[in-house]
């Protein structure tokens, strides 16, 4: 059981911003047996550092790990002297010899503890982090910038110089291992027993269809999951220990300078296969257990199906709302009693979760709009069948189980 503090800037569910950190986390929860989380450090820079900590607070209780501590770091600009630096020095003290430090954003709380406590990077057991390029870095044949050491030079020229058993997940290395094809991450997701598949699915599937329209592919990258396993199993990864000329200038574009003169010692691990590794993330986060059951296409409210019957319903062809309630009755798959606003606060909340939109429909002269499946639409119909299918199955053995006259 590693005792692990985890330092990100996790801004999964603002538009246009990545949810890698999130997935990060999330397959650190789904390992409680081999992780333990004593706290959540926000710093800036996928958004500002109060943004980061609003997403983490609703990912902790969306998925139900409120319990675990969250603090804030500071703004960009601001002394390093945060909430996560205090925690982080703290921590190091009570738990010295035996805490983790994942670092997958900027190094700003890190180096605040530093500051703090000049002994800090002895008491910590390992840091391991993900940033830092060690060649220049493309993405489907499009430059791009380094956006983690390069935010905070100062902090990372520290801790990579100063700290003690640093293992550098570096971007060059992630790219091999870390791309999450659509058309494999959703059914994964989405076709599971465990309702935390569907979650991940439903809060982290808005990112493809950002990749799509910033590189025209049909995924999206997971770089700060490569630091997450590393973490719990380095067996998966070559160690490759580099020597590195680390300096504050050179560290403004996250470049590690990798060179036989350098002075700092790293080791920068390289996943041995894409398939073993991505065997370990998957398993993750499918291994892991919310804390409240938070999606009704997983079986778990049964008394209420009227989302499977709209999906089943809008499958066939999209419509307006009022022709919807029309068609469910007609089918008998609604209780005739359901009146017309309880189905469009339904109609409203499957549409601000994703399995469904809606555009004004433009032959009405009254203000109406059409409903239609979405992807992940379709895929919480068919995991709606699968689960009624096996409640199905359930139901029958306890009919036959039935007492006789």
């Amino acid at each position: 059981m590693k005792k692990i503090i985890f330092d990100c800037d996790n801004t999964m569910g603002i538009s246009g911003r990545p949810m890698d950190d999130a997935l990060a986390l999330l397959y650190l929860l789904g390992r409680s047996e081999e992780a333990e989380i004593l706290g959540i450090c926000c710093n800036a820079g996928n958004g500002t550092a109060q943004e980061v900590y609003t997403c983490c607070r609703h990912l902790l209780d969306e998925s139900g790990w409120a319990h675990i501590p969250l603090y804030r770091g500071c703004e960009d600009g601001d002394p390093a002297d945060s909430e996560s630096a205090r925690f982080l020095s703290e921590a190091a003290a009570a738990h010295a010899g035996e805490l983790c430090y994942l670092g997958i954003g900027s190094l700003t709380n890190l180096y605040g503890a530093f500051l703090l406590d000049g002994t800090v990077f002895d008491k910590l057991s390992q840091i391991v982090l993900m940033g830092g390029i060690t060649e220049p870095l493309f993405i489907h044949d499009q430059p791009l910038a380094e956006l983690n050491f390069s935010l905070d030079p100062v902090a990372s020229a520290c801790v990579l110089s100063r700290g003690r058993n640093v293992s550098v997940i570096t971007g060059n290395n992630c790219l091999p291992v870390s791309y999450l094809p659509k058309d494999e991450f959703m059914p994964q997701m989405c076709l599971t027993d465990n309702p935390a598949g569907m979650y991940i699915a439903q809060k982290c599937g808005y990112r493809f269809a950002d990749k799509k329209i910033s590189y025209g592919a049909e995924g999206s990258y997971c770089w700060d999951g490569v630091a997450a396993v590393y973490l719990l199993h380095p067996e998966l990864f070559d160690p490759c220990p580099t020597r590195c000329r680390i300096s504050e200038t050179a560290l403004q574009t996250g470049f590690l300078d990798p060179s036989e003169e350098g002075s700092t010692l790293l080791q920068l691990p390289r996943a041995r296969d894409r398939l073993s590794f991505q065997k370990e993330q998957y398993s993750g986060w499918l291994s892991l257990r919310m804390g409240k059951a938070a999606f009704s296409c997983k079986g778990m409210f049964l008394d209420k199906l009227l989302q499977p019957a709209i999906l089943v319903t809008l499958a066939k062809a999209p419509c307006h709302g009022f022709r919807l309630l029309q068609l469910l009755k007609a089918d008998g798959l609604i209780d005739g009693e359901l009146d017309p606003a309880g189905l469009y606060r339904t109609l409203k909340r499957m549409e601000a979760e994703g399995y469904l939109s809606s555009t004004p429909d433009k032959t009405s002269a009254k203000p109406r709009r059409i409903f239609a499946l979405t992807e992940l639409g379709r895929y919480s119909l068919k995991s709606w069948e699968l689960s009624l299918l096996r409640y199905q199955d359930h139901i029958q053995q306890i009919l036959n189980a039935m007492p006789g006259d």
